[in-house]
């Protein structure tokens, strides 16, 4: 697979666990950090289909990102990761979680989608 090939499967992967551990989170009621009730929150959470599905799916982004480490420049990788990350990890919070997005934000994310193609390019 090439650079890109890898890296946005890495990418697929966390965005996917990310919304599906939030998923989780709120089928369970959330995580207050409480102690008297924090051991059994965090017994519905590991029990829960979408956190552990979250969880594999963190674990198989971080060992293609391995793989993208191996034969690339953290400095020219990195960025270009972290922010089609944020990118999709929002436009899958509007999509799937309904969550809304302000127009600042948008504009901020367009600004990131040209920082990405100067990185990528460079």
């Amino acid at each position: 697979m090439s650079f890109f090939q890898l890296l946005l499967t890495s990418v697929t992967f966390n965005v996917t666990a990310n919304i599906l551990l939030k998923t989780g989170v709120k089928s369970i009621g959330g995580i207050s950090g409480n102690k008297a009730s924090l051991i059994t929150e965090l017994a519905k959470a590991a029990t829960s289909p979408f956190i552990i599905g979250g969880l594999m799916l963190y674990g198989l982004s971080f060992v293609i990102w391995l793989r993208v480490l191996t034969f690339n420049d953290l400095s020219r990788a990195y960025p270009i990761f972290a922010t089609i990350v944020f990118l999709l990890t929002t436009l899958g919070s509007v999509i799937f979680l309904k969550e809304n997005v302000s127009l600042l934000r948008i504009a901020g994310m367009i600004i990131m989608l040209l920082g990405i193609y100067v990185v990528a390019r460079y």
